[in-house]
């Protein structure tokens, strides 16, 4: 279960994501389980509609109903636009008993979903794969084959269309007649892309599912409305592999067997000769702009003592350095460094010189002679010296026992005159470390290379690393190159799959990207797709390890760059195609993964998304356990679920509005060539502020303009709270999302760190801990005078006896039946124009129960409603009103003085004191110890009506407190309890 998802490229090193990951994890407090968790198990064959859901009517989907992009960025069937609020079913998912495909689709289409995106169709590890275990993948199961096809005629039935993968895990045999398939990595991305045999191999599989004739329809696939949209191939950037330094053979680091880097190599010969045609042409080009460079490191090749090299060692790590005649690469001498002792972490071993300078925007160039005792692998990384110590750029090499030189070069990001430090970590293993003829400083650029040529064939393809010291053709050259083998396989399939197979629905390349090449080639497709994840697990030793795997355990809500938001929409629509998020997710265990769903769905909608895809809905065999085993599955995961129905119908029905303004972005043909020499190596959006997104629509129209890219006229970066030009959405990134339209209402975050806050027609009072909660009308009227309404309370989830190994990480200790779900206590004002106010908790089919309570009144159409999952035990509580608006009396405009028990209470450091004043004036808070001394007192301006003073006693110590308020010459008095 743990192993069977998508594998993900990162573009960063591993050694970086891991110093990275440290950082967040040294920094976490412990995590435990919740004490007095209740249960709420949505039955997963639940398919009917009752009173207080909002209403997914059963329709099947016609003959006619073909799913479009429309030349103004929409999907559309029968010319009505529509919105896909999707999900995926994954390998094993994918193919269930028929007995269950019914049910399945059936309460797919009552949660809200019109969309399931079929991956892992192909995969290699499990029985229920479209091809045999231990055989060909030429031929597909007839078996597996009839489950997916009975699933899809189900999902049809419903409403429900299909996203059709194509290559996304198939694992090429030798039985297929590929040569050295054994020894292709990651399922043979990159190299399916310019390999003419793996090219054939599948459009041969596309025409064995497409042109198949589902005995359930009577139609193919390729013939099916029911089929929305088709994805040549999952997350298989070969631009994006080129950053990564990996378009090489294994012996070098790299993923290519020799075989595809001799014919990628070949490619290259090629492309350049049918461009050139002569050496002396290319040589013509390419030297264009060559100059020197400089070196600003102190004993280089080591020749006199090492006063001017740093040996820095951390924790239990031991490390000595010397000079040593043995073998040099050059001189006399070179440097060893001995590593005695290791503590698992690479940067307690650092090698290398300080009060080297940096100058911003300009190309430096960092390069080595290194050896080691023994194959190893190391991190050299640039970072500012001094306090904040930011951490600029860094690569991992493979080292070996023969000396190799090894170069990468970047663009400085800042200026630093004498406080930079150039650092080799060497913490990973004991062992000994040569170097010699170290160089930093600005950059030399080089064109042709002086033993290159086209007639020997001898051109070698750059590493992305060196990009910045060659001459601007040859790295235009370089970049063009990828471009154009994934345009031309891109072109090949969509071709191949339109005008053979006769599909008539959009059809998009892969998803994902690692920058503007990317983006480019992505938005030639019929629509562009991408994927992210916040708190993706990390595997720091072992790919899909189940026990060794780590996640930070942090809110996003709480991210103040934006988490998330910018990387999915910052400019990655292209003007006019449509626009989807097929993988997007807050991976469980994350304790606050519950926001994940009201974040996709506002801003997919404030993005004119036209369609999104949690991952995952299931991707097991396992449809009814009452257990959590999955970071991605959401569909025993009620927190998530039950957020679904009234997240669909905003998504679907356009609730929340699109932007007000739109910002184009425009790029020349040398943004997107010459990208490679401005990568900064961490951020891969465009040179405008990413949280831009926050604020505005952000599309590509061109990657064509005329003129360079301009961001001058682009609004300033936004900062905290982000508000959308819309006014809809709120985020206050000290902890809470808002979303506030006339329909529907929605918070998540740190309820207890924002009392009394406004939300629209809802007012949150009081919160006891983190959760989501939506409001959303169940008529086309506004909250404020609907008859009947759904509010929706999630928080946190676990299953029974789960044990955490500090903040992080669950090993394999995941607990057993059932999970238990954190109960909140939370306290709202509804403004709802009614006499009365009947709150209903629903069971988990939504059926309303007994325990009808009525709201308070306060207020002429104001009601209190408190809302105590300790003692109400669901996620769901139905609104209905009674008569008409409530009449303005003079009973019922009076305020009285009160003052409310604190809450939480006891508490540990913060708690809120809410209290009621007649009419406005001064208020006083004064908290006594049980000596009567006075220990706190503070004043403010109340208003009449209900207020709240925020106490903090990190200062004083456990026991008990009387707190008193004064306003004029009256008082009230309560205790609390301060816990430590």
């Amino acid at each position: 279960m743990l192993l069977r998802t998508s594998v993900r490229w990162s573009p960063l090193p591993g050694s970086l994501l891991i110093l990275i990951l440290n950082f967040f994890l040294a920094t976490s407090l412990p995590a435990q389980n919740f004490p007095n968790g209740f249960s709420f198990y949505l039955p997963p064959h639940d398919t009917t509609s009752v009173k207080f859901l909002p209403s997914f009517p059963l329709r099947a989907i016609a003959a006619n109903d073909f799913v479009a992009a429309t030349s103004t960025g929409e999907f559309a069937v029968q010319g009505h636009a529509l919105r896909f609020f999707g999900t995926n079913l994954v390998a094993d998912g994918a193919f269930p008993p028929k007995n269950e495909a019914t049910f399945i689709a059936g309460r797919l289409r009552k949660l809200g979903f019109n969309l399931v995106r079929l991956h892992h169709l192909d995969n290699p590890w499990s029985p229920l794969s479209l091809f045999m275990q231990g055989q060909d993948t030429r031929h597909l199961n007839p078996q597996t084959l009839d489950q997916l096809e009975y699933l899809i005629s189900q999902l049809k039935a419903n409403g429900v269309y299909v996203n059709m993968n194509l290559h996304v895990s198939r694992t090429f045999r030798s039985a297929d007649g590929v040569a050295d398939a054994d020894s292709l990595w990651n399922y043979g991305k990159g190299v399916t892309i310019f390999d003419s045999q793996l090219l054939a191999l599948q459009k041969e599989y596309a025409t064995q599912l497409l042109t198949h004739v589902n005995p359930y329809t009577g139609l193919a696939l390729a013939h099916d409305p029911v089929m929305a949209m088709v994805e040549i191939t999952n997350e298989n950037l070969l631009y994006g592999m080129w950053r990564g330094n990996v378009l090489k053979p294994f012996a070098h680091g790299g993923v290519l067997t020799a075989r595809h880097n001799a014919m990628l190599n070949d490619l290259w010969q090629q492309f350049l000769r049918a461009k050139y045609g002569s050496t002396a042409a290319l040589a013509q080009a390419w030297n264009q702009g060559v100059t020197s460079g400089q070196n600003q490191v102190r004993n280089t090749g080591y020749e006199s003592d090492l006063a001017s090299w740093r040996l820095e060692l951390h924790g239990a790590a031991a490390a000595s350095a010397t000079r040593d005649a043995s073998n040099p690469y050059q001189g006399q001498t070179s440097a060893r460094v001995n590593v005695t002792a290791i503590d698992g972490t690479n940067w307690h071993v650092q090698w290398g010189q300080v009060t080297l300078t940096l100058q911003k925007d300009s190309a430096y160039t960092v390069s080595f002679q290194a050896r080691s005792d023994r194959n190893r692998a190391i991190f050299v990384g640039v970072q500012q010296f001094s306090a904040p110590y930011t951490f600029y750029t860094g690569a991992d090499f493979n080292l070996t026992t023969n000396w190799q030189r090894f170069a990468f070069s970047f663009i400085a990001p800042a200026t630093l005159l004498g406080d930079t430090k150039l650092a080799f970590m060497l913490g990973e293993e004991i062992g000994h470390y040569w170097f010699d003829e170290v160089a930093f400083g600005r950059a030399a650029v080089q064109g042709l290379e002086a033993n290159e040529s086209l007639e020997s064939g001898a051109v070698r393809r750059l590493d992305f690393n060196e990009a910045k010291a060659f001459t601007n053709n040859r790295v235009r050259d370089m970049t063009s190159f990828y471009i154009k083998l994934q345009n031309d396989f891109f072109d090949e399939m969509a071709s191949f799959l339109k005008n053979t197979l006769g599909v008539r629905v959009p059809i998009t390349s892969t998803n994902l990207h690692a920058g503007l090449p990317d983006w480019a080639v992505q938005s030639r497709m019929d629509y562009v797709d991408n994927h992210n994840y916040w708190d993706h697990p990390q595997f720091p030793n072992e790919p899909w390890s189940p026990t060794d795997w780590l996640i930070n355990n942090t809110a996003m809500v709480r991210d103040s760059d934006g988490g998330t938001i910018p990387y999915l929409f910052a400019g990655t629509r292209a003007a006019n195609k449509p626009f989807t998020v097929s993988e997007y997710n807050h991976a469980f265990p994350n304790r606050y993964q519950t926001e994940g769903v009201l974040f996709l769905t506002a801003y997919s909608a404030f993005h004119r998304a036209n369609g999104l895809m949690f991952f995952d809905y299931n991707g097991s065999r396992e449809w009814q356990a009452d257990y959590l085993d999955d970071y991605f599955a959401q569909h025993r995961t009620s927190v998530m679920m039950a957020l679904m129905p009234s997240c669909a119908y905003v998504y679907r029905n356009g609730l929340i509005r699109g932007a007000g303004q739109t910002l184009v972005a425009r790029y020349h043909p040398d943004d997107v060539l010459l990208a490679p020499k401005r990568d900064l190596g961490f951020d891969l959006r465009p040179r405008f502020p990413g949280k831009l997104a926050l604020q505005h629509a952000i599309v590509t129209e061109t990657f064509e303009s005329a003129t360079p890219a301009d961001f001058s006229n682009f609004p300033l970066e936004p900062s905290s709270p982000y508000v959308t030009d819309t006014g809809e959405i709120i985020w206050n990134t000290q902890g809470l999302l808002k979303v506030i339209t006339p329909r529907f209402i929605a918070a998540t975050g740190f309820f207890n760190d924002f009392a009394n806050e406004p939300l629209g027609d809802m007012r949150l009072l009081r919160g006891s801990d983190f959760g989501a909660c939506t409001w959303l009308s169940l008529s086309d009227k506004p909250l404020a005078t609907t008859p009947r309404s759904l509010l929706t309370l999630v928080s946190q989830t676990q299953n029974t006896g789960m044990i955490w190994e500090n903040n992080n990480t669950l090993r394999d200790n995941w607990g057993h039946a059932p999970t238990q779900i954190l109960p909140l206590v939370i306290e709202l004002e509804l403004h709802v124009e009614a006499e009365g106010l009947r709150v209903y908790p629903l069971t988990a089919t939504d059926e309303a129960t007994a325990e009808c309570s009525n709201a308070l009144l306060i207020a002429p159409n104001i009601f209190r409603v408190l809302i105590d999952q300790t003692k109400t035990p669901t996620l769901w509580f139905g609104l209905e009103t009674v008569g008409g608006a409530s009449e303005v009396t003079d009973e019922a405009q009076v305020w009285d003085y009160h003052l409310e028990q604190n809450f939480p209470n006891p508490f540990n450091a913060g708690t809120t004191i809410r209290f009621s004043m007649k009419q406005a004036g001064r208020a006083r808070l004064v908290v006594y110890d049980m000596a009567g001394q006075e220990v706190y007192n503070e004043s403010m301006f109340a208003f009449a009506g209900w207020n709240c003073f925020k106490f903090e006693g990190e200062s004083l110590a456990s026991g008990i407190y009387a707190y008193e308020i004064e306003v004029g010459g009256f008082s009230m008095k309560h205790k609390m309890l301060l816990l430590r």
